[in-house]
């Protein structure tokens, strides 16, 4: 056989994000796409754990029949880094805790949707959809991916100041090689302006001013796949999801404004970062550590934080945790 001419690059790949209608069948052409301004990303092959037996005493090899590869655990992670634009953190919020209307507001009782079973109706999970990324030269395809994380960042000398967005999916169904080209449904481009750490104009941690050197928020669950059914492709009989953990950094000036921080009140302060168009807030974050960094253009403290929600009074699960307002 002779080797394939075919190969693949970044450039001529263009990502999509589909809505699904049931779990377990992929975005059809004509449903409901995003495109995405991805940066880079990282996708997974088709691959399942290896199990390996003990080796017998005084034996100096592995034998084949002692290895299998254990499909009942396969999961694929696909990793998006996107400009960090109103349009893709609304889609990303929407997909990790089902808030995308530009207030995006995470609250103590979120998500709303907490069962995931395969062949049942949900609009949570999505197609992620890679135009041009098949081997053969064709489409690649994840079916039913859960978001995992985001990560939005920026600084002031990092990447012009601009706002990245990186989210991270799982997936417990196997990769599709083949042919699929939005088209006939909605197809949106959440491209647009990117969010700017110059722009920063709202710089606040504990009710004290700082100025921001570099702000980040994550906001992370565990998603696991929950047994396998007796297929070809081995697919999940469905998903249970896990609790939210919000942390992030902040780095700023060191000053008597950044040193009267309360590093060790356990009630919370609030953390408030942005501009006009684009702000987090957190109304109860803890300082989880401190660092200072001597350097010679002016000594800087970074301060890593917990996000909670307050969990007394009346109906706690509707307070919030984070909002992240885009509009």
């Amino acid at each position: 056989m002779a080797i394939d001419s075919k190969f693949q690059t970044k450039s001529d790949v263009e990502v999509y994000i589909g809505t699904e209608i049931t779990m377990g069948t992929a975005t059809l052409a004509g449903g409901t796409w995003d495109k995405m301004p991805v940066v880079d990303y990282s996708i997974s092959d088709k691959q399942a754990p290896l199990g390996v037996a003990p080796q017998r005493a005084n034996s100096f090899g592995q034998q084949v029949s002692g290895a299998k590869h254990n499909r009942t655990e396969q999961m694929f992670e696909v990793s998006l880094t996107m400009h960090g634009t109103a349009g893709v953190i609304n889609r990303i919020c929407g997909a990790l805790f089902q808030d995308d209307d530009g207030d995006n507001i995470l609250v103590g009782g979120s998500p709303s949707t907490k069962t995931f079973d395969d062949g049942q109706p949900n609009a949570v999970p999505v197609t992620l959809l890679f135009k041009n990324g098949g081997s053969d030269g064709n489409d690649i395809h994840f079916k039913s991916a859960m978001c995992t994380s985001m990560e939005l960042s920026y600084g002031i000398g990092t990447d012009g100041g601009a706002l990245s967005c990186v989210a991270t999916f799982m997936t417990g169904y196997i990769p599709v090689e083949s042919t699929l080209t939005p088209s006939g449904g909605t197809i949106t481009d959440v491209s647009g302006v990117v969010f700017n750490a110059h722009d920063i104009s709202i710089n606040s941690l504990g009710g004290q001013q700082v100025l921001i050197n570099d702000f980040s928020l994550n906001i992370s669950r565990p998603v696991n796949r929950v047994s396998y059914q007796s297929t070809a492709e081995f697919a999940p009989y469905g998903y249970s999801i896990g609790a939210y953990e919000v942390t992030g950094t902040l780095g700023c000036k060191r000053d008597t404004n950044s040193s009267s921080i309360a590093s060790n009140t356990s009630t919370g302060i609030e953390l408030n970062v942005g501009d006009s168009t684009f702000e987090v807030t957190a109304p109860k974050v803890m300082v989880e550590s401190i660092s200072t960094d001597l350097a010679d253009e002016g000594w800087k403290q970074e301060f890593s934080y917990r996000a909670f929600y307050e969990d007394s009074g009346a109906n706690p699960e509707n307070n919030t945790i984070v909002q992240i307002e885009t509009s």
